[in-house]
């Protein structure tokens, strides 16, 4: 089955290092195709002379953009070629007189049915695109059912790869994309995370000071809430680790923890990306669509923002 990345091009440098970064975890894997896709934005300056001929100044318009793309395109093509990705691998389409390009990298995927999108990371700071809206974190936001890999190059080069696994359904979607996707790329070592949560607060003391009997009991309880939590986390992992056996990772590549978190899910999660130097990350973002991460906040917005020097999969797990 052919896997179509479709990679959105604009000619800067991030994204020629992305473009870098991702043929050399694909290269060996000729099944691998990317779409590389161009929105050209509007012209909406006119020369001296343009006003009277409305259709000149059209064609006009549309061959500069042409031309942009062209430049943006053979760039493009010839780090994809440098790095082992041949030209029959390779397609191209550009999207005129663009003035969304996030919703329109979206439309395109869904009209050629291509499941994984890779955007670049353009180098904004976490207050700019909270207010601005950065194409990478407006494509993540709004993709449906499809995953979203933001690059922000030059990558860690390590073949390592972490999956952070938060629940059973998460968990069976990344797994179920992990051994579709990249459990065929050689070399990769892959270590399934879930971080244990901190003892819900029903299970704290009651507003007194517990006597001797009293503290022994609430403990058990806390042990025992652990232990159940601890064994249904082994289970789903065990499962996701005989499925990427089974898509071909070797058993000695694939790695299991379980710990407990210390500062919060996302920092827990960025301090282990920049402690493992991990290349690929993959993790469940239960559709931005509803949680609405830019006013509330959720670990995977707090990680797309903040990952550094790897790829962040984002897998709608809705």
């Amino acid at each position: 089955m052919k896997k179509q990345i479709l990679f959105a091009v604009d000619g800067s440098s991030k994204c020629m290092q992305a473009a870098a970064g991702l043929a050399q975890l694909v290269c060996d894997q000729h099944d691998y195709q990317f779409q590389l896709l161009h929105c050209s934005p509007r012209q909406t300056a006119l020369r001296p002379g343009e006003l009277w001929d409305a259709d000149r100044s059209i064609a006009f318009a549309r061959k500069e953009q042409d031309e942009q793309a062209d430049q943006f395109f053979a760039a493009t093509v010839s780090v994809l070629q440098e790095n082992g990705i041949t030209a029959d691998r390779i397609q191209m389409g550009i999207q005129y007189n663009s003035t969304d390009p996030g919703s329109e990298i979206l439309d395109t995927a869904k009209k050629q049915r291509i499941q994984t999108i890779a955007v670049a990371r353009r180098g904004r700071t976490q207050a700019q695109s909270l207010l601005l809206g950065s194409i990478s974190s407006r494509v993540a936001q709004y993709a449906e059912n499809r995953t979203v890999w933001v690059v922000d190059a030059p990558l860690n080069r390590t073949r390592k790869a972490l999956v952070a696994v938060e629940g059973a359904p998460e968990c069976r979607a990344l797994t179920y994309y992990a051994a579709e996707w990249i459990a065929a790329i050689p070399e990769l070592r892959y270590t399934l995370l879930h971080l244990l949560p901190r003892v819900p607060p029903t299970l704290w003391d009651d507003g007194h000071i517990l006597d001797p009997e009293e503290g022994r009991r609430r403990e058990q309880t806390r042990q025992d809430w652990r232990a159940e939590w601890t064994r249904k986390v082994e289970k789903f992992m065990d499962e996701a680790r005989h499925a990427l056996i089974h898509g071909g990772v070797p058993e000695n590549r694939i790695e299991t923890r379980i710990e407990n978190v210390h500062e919060g899910v996302a920092m827990d999660l960025l301090s282990e990306l920049e402690r493992g130097q991990y290349q690929l990350m993959l993790m469940g973002k239960r559709s931005f669509l509803r949680n609405k991460p830019f006013l509330l906040g959720s670990h995977a917005n707090k990680i797309l923002f903040n990952a550094r020097s790897t790829i962040l999969g984002l897998v709608d797990a809705s």
